[in-house]
């Protein structure tokens, strides 16, 4: 097997090259050829990924944090329309939220996932906005929650402490909207705050925003917080590590194969803790779509 390893080096405090270095050691011990990338600028892991999708490679491995994996993801896009090219993920990044839904806790733990060769095949979430079409594997957000996942970007040597502390910057700013979400053919009309649509179950690093997401059930979990006192919010926001903010009453919750989102205001998206597009959004989930070692 030869793989391609693809390395933000800024990931994890500039740790990602020490740790790319350690896990082509270990694979090659194992008999696994590695060639590695490292990449110069923002967006340039999505160009990689485009350009070693084809032919010589038998996997290619996201080395960096969920922004890395997106970007993985969408350059395999571009060329792999049917994702053939397996994916491994070696999380370095400030919330590697996606990599725990697969149970990849540790640097080792994922290596070992690799060395296996064991696929998984999960599923994809895709969104077309106002700045064209993308996918992403973990969470879409938009709303207030989005512009605190914005705002942690600033605070991000601090690790997943970055959200709370952002949470507490913007929380003066809370406002709200008007918002029509049609699910699956059913509109529904809100005045709200925020909304999370999951395909895995954690955000932010250790967040259970979607205790009941799935990477693989074919379908997506919406998350909807409608207008709350600020109050209130910071009363729940704790909750949220355990899931409890499910049973606040200003807190909704969909399984949906289709999504149709208009705001009364543009909100600005954040998939895979990225900022890409505003809404109005179409979304839907692609099920099976990606193959990953795990």
């Amino acid at each position: 097997m030869k793989l391609v390893l693809l390395v933000n080096p800024r990931a994890g405090k500039n740790k990602a090259k020490h740790v790319a270095g350690k896990a082509c050691a270990i694979l090659q011990q194992r008999g696994i050829q590695t060639e590695v990338c490292f990449s110069e600028y923002p967006g340039q892991i999505q160009e990689l990924a485009a350009h070693h999708s084809a032919g010589e490679f038998d996997g290619i491995v996201s080395v960096g944090g969920d922004g890395t994996l997106f970007e993985t993801i969408n350059g395999l896009a571009q060329t792999d329309l049917e994702f053939s090219m397996p994916v491994g993920i070696i999380p370095v990044g400030t919330g590697n939220s996606f990599a725990k839904d697969l149970g990849i806790h540790s640097f080792d733990t994922a290596v070992e996932k690799i060395c296996q060769g064991n696929m998984r095949r999960v599923d994809l979430g895709h969104c077309r906005c106002d700045s064209g079409a993308y996918y992403f594997i973990n969470v879409l957000g938009f709303g207030w929650a989005a512009d605190v996942a914005q705002q942690a970007v600033r605070y991000k040597r601090l690790g997943s402490l970055s959200y709370v502390i952002s949470i507490f910057a913007l929380i003066r700013n809370l406002s709200f909207y008007r918002l029509e979400l049609t699910i699956d053919g059913k509109t529904h009309e809100r005045e709200n705050c925020f909304v999370e649509i999951c395909n895995s179950s954690k955000t932010g690093g250790d967040m259970l925003i979607a205790p009941d997401a799935q990477i693989d059930d074919g379908l997506l979990d919406v998350i909807v917080l409608n207008k709350i006192s600020r109050t209130r919010l910071l009363r729940a926001f704790p909750r949220i590590y355990k899931g409890s903010h499910l049973e606040l009453p200003e807190v909704e919750r969909f399984k949906a194969s289709q999504i149709s989102v208009k705001s009364s205001v543009p909100k600005t998206c954040t998939p895979d803790g990225e900022v890409l597009g505003q809404t109005p959004l179409e979304l839907k989930v692609c099920p099976g779509q990606i193959t990953l070692f795990a």
